[in-house]
């Protein structure tokens, strides 16, 4: 288990080079829907990291971030490009 430092910067996006601290910070200062907020982080129109940066999003309007469940979206999506660069 990974501390809330160590979260927020982890890599939610590989396109944008953008951490979780960043994204947070992207997202709180927009009022766009999503899916232009999220090409403020990503810089791309790509969905690699949709999952984990929805998720962000979402816990956005409620005003709470669970950062252990983003951790584990990043990491649910590292170990399928694991899996795909192994040849699985």
């Amino acid at each position: 288990m990974r501390t809330k430092e160590e979260i927020l910067q982890m890599e939610i996006c590989e396109c944008g080079e953008k951490n979780v601290s960043q994204a947070i910070e992207i997202f709180e200062n927009t009022s766009l829907p999503f899916k232009k907020a999220k090409k403020l982080v990503t810089e791309c129109n790509r969905c690699c990291c949709r999952e984990a940066l929805k998720k962000l999003y979402d816990m956005k309007q409620f005003g709470k971030y669970d950062l252990e469940e983003i951790e584990m979206l990043i990491e649910k999506r590292l170990e399928r490009i694991r899996k795909i660069a192994q040849g699985e």
